[in-house]
């Protein structure tokens, strides 16, 4: 029940954020001569983007195949709250999955509703270049997706040190 209800708050919690920055960043930056603010100069500049394809504008100009992407975020986002209650005894792994699943659903939502991804937080190589843009639904996946790594991790050390095989 616990792990439920952290998976559904962290997943409602992390898709608001998104969805808020985004409507701040089409807000703010679309008036923004050149589209960027220097956030901390010269590393982070918030410059509007929309990325109409899929992570990276790996493959880009999805068309409509964009809508059908959003449509399976969600479904995913169903499957890992399945998976959260599944799991009552490890609250880490409810809170991580509840982040990809707020991550899901933001990026799903937009590529179901907009032309593309908003993505507005660019980082600067020093060397230079820079790290494609990204957003808090991108921010969440990481982070979720490292929580689910390290829950494995002391899972399997767990049952190491108790003498059971697997993680069960």
């Amino acid at each position: 029940m616990i792990a439920g209800a952290l998976f559904l708050v962290t997943a409602a919690l992390g898709s608001g954020c998104d969805l808020t920055t985004k409507h701040w960043a089409e807000e703010t930056l679309r008036d923004v001569p050149g589209q960027t603010l220097s956030l901390i100069a010269p590393h982070v500049d918030l410059t509007l983007r929309f990325n109409e394809g899929t992570a990276f504008s790996v493959v880009r100009d999805l068309g409509a195949a964009r809508a059908v992407l959003g449509g399976l975020a969600l479904v995913v986002a169903i499957a890992l709250f399945v998976m959260a209650i599944r799991s009552p005894e490890s609250r880490m792994r409810a809170l991580a999955l509840g982040l990809v699943a707020g991550g899901a659903i933001g990026n799903g939502l937009d590529r179901i509703t907009r032309s593309g991804v908003v993505d507005f937080v660019e980082i600067h190589y020093p060397w230079g270049g820079s790290w494609p843009a990204f957003n808090v639904a991108d921010v969440l996946v990481a982070v979720g997706a490292a929580l689910l790594i390290l829950d494995g991790w002391r899972a399997a050390r767990a049952h190491q040190s108790a003498g059971t095989p697997g993680i069960g």
